[in-house]
């Protein structure tokens, strides 16, 4: 089963809810104020379902492409201690608010997406392993996904297994995880333009092995994730002649 969806609402959210049935909701730059939150929840369908994203004040320091406006309202001592999964009263209010939006969505998954600037070594490995075993989650899943090249996949499953991650994955750039019941992918897509026939292809099949979530978030993401369900439900009844 695939829950395909776009990164935030690219259009207007009723004509988004007649396409889809999930969506990621953008709370990684901007967390929005709860009644915002609660009538996004109130305008999706029955069944509708969301994930959304960490705070990225947990994530991503002052340096870092996509830094929450927020933090930029901060004083610079306070920047500083801001990303990286530092220990900071910082890190621990944008948890608080990220557990918040997630309980007044009613939503099940969290991701977590480290900068580039998120490298591998034994100071980042002590802050996250320590994050991650204090978080509270209950019943939320939490997914990492690296931007970071220098996180080789074995290490990146390694990190995930100790700490009950699921790790995220482009199948246009990534290889699939080698184990899980479940798949989370994260697509950005082409810069400018769709998907070509065979993207949507090697898409298809990367979620036919395990149930999975598929977030588009390019310019085109809606007329992709479109496409994708036409061609999802092509090859159902292709199989089913």
């Amino acid at each position: 089963m695939l829950k395909v969806g776009c990164e935030g609402f690219p259009i207007g959210q009723d004509r988004y809810w007649r396409a889809f049935s999930f969506v990621e909701a953008k709370t990684g730059e901007r967390m929005p104020r709860p009644a915002t939150l609660a009538k996004w929840k109130a305008g999706a369908p029955r069944g509708a379902e969301f994930a959304l994203q960490a705070f990225r004040l947990i994530t991503h320091g002052r340096e870092d492409r996509g830094f929450p406006e927020a933090g930029q309202k901060l004083s610079r001592s306070r920047q500083d201690r801001c990303g990286a999964f530092r220990e900071s009263l910082e890190a621990s209010e944008a948890w608080v608010s990220t557990k918040a939006a997630a309980e007044i969505l009613d939503a099940k998954i969290v991701v977590f997406e480290t900068p580039i600037s998120f490298q591998p070594g034994p100071d980042s490995l002590r802050d996250m392993y320590r994050f991650f075993k204090d978080a509270s989650r209950g019943r939320l899943t939490f997914v990492w996904h690296s931007r970071g090249a220098a996180w080789q996949t074995r290490l990146i499953e390694r990190v995930c297994a100790d700490l009950g991650l699921l790790r995220a994955y482009d199948p246009l750039k990534e290889t699939a995880p080698k184990q899980g019941a479940f798949r989370y992918l994260r697509s950005r897509g082409p810069r400018v333009g769709t998907l070509s026939v065979d993207e949507l292809s090697t898409i298809r099949l990367a979620a036919q092995e395990a149930p999975s979530c598929l977030v588009l978030s390019h310019r085109d993401a809606y007329r992709d994730g479109v496409r994708l369900l036409e061609s999802i439900a092509a090859h159902v009844s292709g199989r089913s002649r």
